[in-house]
């Protein structure tokens, strides 16, 4: 089957060739009548293209045709033919398209005033109902959507707005479609693209926020530490006095990290043994004063070695 476009083009070119044909005949010939056929096709042809007559479509564009003024068809793509003076047309594009809903001032449920624009993707699916149901479809769902990001918006707190825009879109696209249904279009998507909260309270969220994330990190802190404890209190259960007396010398040479190689012994013991304490952690500063009292000869015998071997070095 030979594509229609391609026989209107061949019948359009074919015209064009009798007419010429027609015309040399006549001025041969001398034939008024035939001279006269050809010039009164020529000022059709002449009306055809200067009133739009024959129109070409593009593969997404089709023509809702009327006919005094009455529905008569939906034509395209390609090329058509529209009778002139008796016929009109209008274009419809069938691609997805984009309705920008601009930025207006929403109050929510807790009186907290919002900014919030969205955009909306469209596709027509019935010409027909594009045209005959409704004046504008892009408008009409552009002042559709707007209102009911009011009523939604409104009956919501402001942490639920943010905690649910991806439900908020898609109740905005079921209620949109019930309505385009009518209207041939349909709703691809409809999105919430910002809502601007006002900066004090955004400023308020985001100090909420890091107070938020600091009191857990304490809590994994206090958590950590209490293992860390718990852990030490089942070790310190089988330690010996050797063990202890370990710790004790260790924890004197770290208190002089830093300061000098020479410790010099025995300073006032309650102050030692509260460093010593805190540099051991899990134990008593009377425990270690205690321990020092009772071992002060062999730790000062050991970091005296210890002392001597440095300097040896």
């Amino acid at each position: 089957m030979i594509p229609r476009d391609v026989l209107v083009f061949v019948g359009v070119l074919a015209l064009f060739l009798a007419v010429v044909w027609m015309l040399s005949t006549a001025m041969v010939y001398r034939d008024p009548l035939l001279g006269a056929l050809a010039i009164t096709i020529i000022i059709l042809l002449y009306v055809v293209w200067k009133t739009d007559a024959l129109v070409e479509l593009l593969e997404y564009q089709r023509a809702v045709v009327f006919r005094f003024g009455r529905f008569v068809g939906v034509r395209g793509p390609g090329w058509i033919f529209v009778i002139p003076f008796v016929e009109t047309y209008k274009v419809v594009d069938t691609r997805v398209q984009t309705v920008d809903v601009p930025k207006q001032e929403v109050v929510t449920k807790d009186n907290i005033v919002l900014n919030v624009d969205a955009v909306i993707y469209l596709q027509v699916v019935d010409p027909e109902k594009a045209i005959l149901k409704v004046d504008d479809y892009k408008e009409a769902s552009r002042l559709f959507v707007q209102a009911m990001i009011r009523d939604l918006i409104g009956s919501m707190t402001l942490d639920e707005v943010i905690g649910k825009i991806d439900e908020l879109n898609e109740r905005l696209k079921v209620s949109l479609s019930k309505m385009a249904d009518a209207w041939g279009v349909k709703v691809v998507s409809v999105q919430l693209t910002d809502i601007d909260i006002p900066p004090g309270l955004r400023k308020a969220m985001h100090q909420m926020m890091i107070a938020e994330k600091e009191k857990r990190a304490r809590a994994e802190r206090a958590e950590a530490l209490k293992i860390e404890l718990e852990a030490i209190k089942e070790a310190v259960k089988d330690m010996n006095e050797q063990v202890l007396l370990y710790f004790y010398i260790e924890a004197i040479k770290k208190l002089a990290e830093g300061r000098s190689t020479k410790i010099i012994y025995p300073l006032e013991l309650s102050s030692l043994a509260e460093a010593i304490a805190q540099k051991i952690g899990f134990v008593s500063a009377d425990r270690v004063r205690r321990d020092l009292e009772k071992y002060g000869d062999v730790i000062k015998k050991v970091l005296e070695k210890g002392g001597e071997g440095e300097k040896g070095d």
